[in-house]
């Protein structure tokens, strides 16, 4: 986890694993039928949370590997 004190040593354009201890998780993406909506859940059952979901709009979604 980053301190303050370590935190400006960070690279502008740090890697999410190596300079910030990210770990990639594989995602379901639903999109809803009512409106514009997509939830993002964690692939894997057992790593579902409370918390563990994202909502978002339908122009807040960018796909990265195009």
């Amino acid at each position: 986890m980053l301190t303050d004190t370590n935190w400006e040593e960070v690279p502008d354009d740090p890697d999410p694993h190596e300079n910030l201890d990210y770990e990639l998780q594989d995602l379901t993406v639903i999109q809803s039928e009512a409106d514009d909506n997509y939830v993002f859940l964690p692939a894997e059952e057992d790593h579902l949370l409370e918390e563990a979901f994202i909502v978002a709009s339908e122009d807040s979604v960018v796909d990265l590997r195009e």
